[in-house]
């Protein structure tokens, strides 16, 4: 399975996501990009469910000289760490404070720039449905997901055109249902899965949470 592009694989996704959620869907579910890049999918979810759409920002922390990242973080919360990557690499977590405070200060620049002053929704009591383009990265979103159940919803749902099929089924215990319309044995990056697959500008993602964003925001 290919997708055009990011709308159109969220316009696929929300019709699974439609007879799952059932009554539970407009005024009692919030949807979530995870940003930038899964903001298009997420807005056309958002739109099916008569949702709102918020964004949430997780930054990865990474070791100087090597590209695998060793962590990731989300407003609010403490870094996630991936143990064996630390221990093969011989760091420890105090040795990235320096990164985990640059990142961090990211986290919160990209949200006050997403939102454009709106407050951030609130989740409690609500079905939460986190939206990526592609669950390529059990850390990214787990650190998601940590800091969506802070907020207390009642359901919470991991949703992504594309998933590998390892890192779906190990992020289950974190959520009520995992929603993927494609689950090769492999998928370590989302761009193949797409025919067309930009990056998404900041711009690009302040504008849908405007379009789908209830004026003012909910807290």
């Amino acid at each position: 399975m290919r997708f055009l592009d990011r709308s159109t694989a969220g316009h696929q996704l929300a019709r699974r996501l439609v007879p799952l959620l059932g009554g539970r869907a407009g005024a009692g579910v919030v949807v979530l990009g995870l940003a930038p890049g899964g903001l298009p999918v997420a807005a056309e979810v958002a739109e099916a469910l008569d949702a709102p759409l918020d964004a949430t920002v997780v930054r990865p922390l990474a070791v100087p000289g090597h590209d695998r990242p060793v962590g990731a973080i989300a407003d609010g919360d403490p870094p996630l760490f991936d143990g064996y990557t630390l221990r093969t690499l011989g760091v420890t977590p105090a040795e990235l404070g320096a990164s985990v405070k640059r990142e961090r200060v990211e986290v919160h620049r990209r949200e006050a720039l997403y939102r454009q002053g709106r407050s951030r929704l609130s989740l409690h009591g609500c079905t939460a449905v986190l939206v990526t383009d592609g669950l390529t990265d059990a850390l990214t979103a787990r650190a998601a997901l940590h800091a969506l159940a802070a907020d207390r919803p009642a359901h919470l749902i991991l949703a992504a055109p594309v998933g590998d099929a390892r890192i779906a089924a190990d992020l289950r215990r974190d959520v009520d249902a995992v929603v993927c319309l494609h689950l090769p044995r492999y998928a370590h990056a989302a761009g193949p899965w797409y025919g067309e697959f930009h990056e998404v500008t900041d711009r690009e993602a302040a504008v849908l949470l405007r379009r789908h964003t209830p004026a003012g925001g909910r807290s």
